[in-house]
């Protein structure tokens, strides 16, 4: 009696074990989105100041703010993960170069600012967040993974002035499909990685 209670304790750990280690993973995920919050911001003042040197400026555009992301993913039990995500994003604008009309007491060029033709497209500077977050995993044993997260970041463009900032984010929903190792997501979100879409391909280790 007490030889089987000893092989049903030690199957029921040898489950036990297997079942948390089933769990317990580290992932990769590259993802796109639509642009954070924060690149309404992202044609600095530093940067203004420096083309108006040249006689020129920048004409926002309207369009798609490229955006990129890379994630990793610790998975730590059958409802929780940690995830630290690296992000770049920059705004496209037409470059504007302004007409000439003389020249200052300085001997520096007079720009007429009724002048102005575009003369190509330039990119701003880039800029770069570092975000941690929590994910509470709601539907561990679904085909599809249901997840909500919390976290804070910090937001930073490098030139032409170092300049950095908090940003917290909050992921109402987020969904997980995929096989074994290769998998797809989609977020809803609010942060500094993007606002209200996020998706894109995950590798699981």
């Amino acid at each position: 009696m007490r030889t089987r209670l000893l092989i049903c304790a030690l199957l029921l750990s040898v489950c036990t074990a297997a079942g948390a280690q089933d769990y317990k993973s580290f992932s990769l995920e590259v993802g796109t989105g639509l642009q954070p919050l924060h690149m309404a911001f992202a044609f600095t003042d530093a940067e203004k100041r420096i083309l108006a040197r040249d006689g020129q400026s920048g004409a926002e555009r309207d369009y798609y703010c490229p955006t990129f992301s890379l994630s990793e993913v610790w998975r730590v039990s059958g409802h929780w993960e940690f995830c630290l995500t690296e992000g770049i994003s920059w705004q496209p604008y037409d470059l504007i170069q302004y007409g000439t009309f003389g020249t200052d007491p300085n001997g520096n060029p007079r720009y007429d600012l009724s002048n102005g033709t575009v003369i190509g497209l330039r990119n701003s500077n880039p800029f770069i967040s570092v975000y941690g977050q929590a994910r509470l995993i709601w539907s561990p044993k679904w085909k599809v993974t249901c997840y909500s997260a919390v976290g804070l970041g910090v937001v930073m463009v490098v030139a032409p002035n170092f300049a950095a900032a908090p940003c917290p984010g909050i992921t109402p929903l987020g969904l997980r499909v995929g096989g074994r190792h290769l998998y797809g997501f989609a977020e809803f979100t609010l942060s500094p990685i993007a606002t209200f879409g996020h998706g894109g391909i995950g590798w699981r280790f």
